[in-house]
């Protein structure tokens, strides 16, 4: 059980990725351009946290945070850690994406991973748009960097949650999108199935439940798809992750919700000045 706790609590962060190919449903794409940022349902220190639990354990915790706003991009985080019986594993994983604000595509990535044993690995990702390409380095046991063509609505497994959350979401929608895991680009294929009332340590909300495949192997391949319940409001807060593996059930839970920081709304511009009376003589 002592890698279980690990494996698993990564494994539930990544549960949105890790696709197979698409089903034959009718998809719509995602739209390539994003709406104004004060449109999105996610602003600046949004935080939510989540328990993650197996066999009904508590086995760790993960975070989904919004950093701030630089250069026209913002830094979206899903860290993991142990928690419950695995907290004295030394585990901890980082997936950070640096998010265009006006396409709502990842300009840079990065995977940070520490598992028990000692062994860490750093994976970075730089994407060049125009000429259709993306730079991957892979630092573990080898430092090993990769030039790779991507196509030109590539995202990564963080951003595809922020466009989820963003896209229309009525019962019996598809959303197609196009993952890079690592060195391959995966198709994914989200479908609404229904809406119903979910409760949790955050509370009790309305939610739309998505269906989005995944590839799990071994102990840990996928029996039934993964679903992931969004709240059916403007915030579309992730409330609960569900896995179903060949070995047991896994899950990760909304315990807690910090909105962010709307940006202000611009202040009026002065009103100019009346001109001067013009004598007349």
């Amino acid at each position: 059980m002592s890698m279980i706790g690990p494996t698993l609590a990564f494994a539930l962060a990544l549960a949105l990725g890790q696709a197979n190919e698409p089903t034959p449903h009718p998809a719509v794409p995602a739209p390539a351009l994003a709406p104004a940022f004060a449109a999105v349902p996610w602003h600046p220190e949004e935080r939510m946290d989540f328990e993650v639990h197996y066999l009904g354990f508590t086995i760790g915790r993960s975070r989904l945070s919004v950093g701030r706003v630089e250069d026209g991009a913002v830094q979206v985080q899903l860290s993991s850690g142990p928690a419950g019986m695995t907290s004295a594993l030394n585990f901890h994983q980082t997936l950070q994406s640096t998010l265009d604000l006006a396409t709502l595509l990842p300009r840079a990535s990065l995977h940070d991973a520490s598992e028990p044993g000692g062994y860490k690995h750093t994976d970075t990702t730089r994407y060049d748009r125009p000429a259709g390409k993306a730079t991957v380095r892979e630092k573990g046991r080898f430092d090993n960097t990769y030039e790779i063509e991507v196509p030109p609505d590539a995202l990564d497994f963080v951003t595809m949650v922020c466009r989820l959350r963003t896209l229309p979401l009525p019962d019996g929608a598809t959303h197609t999108f196009k993952v890079l895991a690592g060195r391959k680009i995966n198709v994914v294929v989200a479908s609404v199935v229904k809406r119903e009332r979910v409760k949790t340590d955050a509370g009790k909300f309305m939610t739309v439940k998505v269906r989005i495949p995944t590839r799990f192997d071994g102990k840990f391949s996928e029996k039934s798809p993964t679903h992931v319940w969004f709240s059916d409001d403007e915030r579309r807060v992730v409330v609960k992750i569900n896995v179903d593996f060949a070995v047991g059930s896994g899950e990760a839970e909304l315990v807690a919700y910090q909105s962010g920081q709307a940006p202000a709304a611009p202040s009026p511009a002065p009103a100019a000045p009346s001109p001067e009376p013009v004598p007349t003589w």
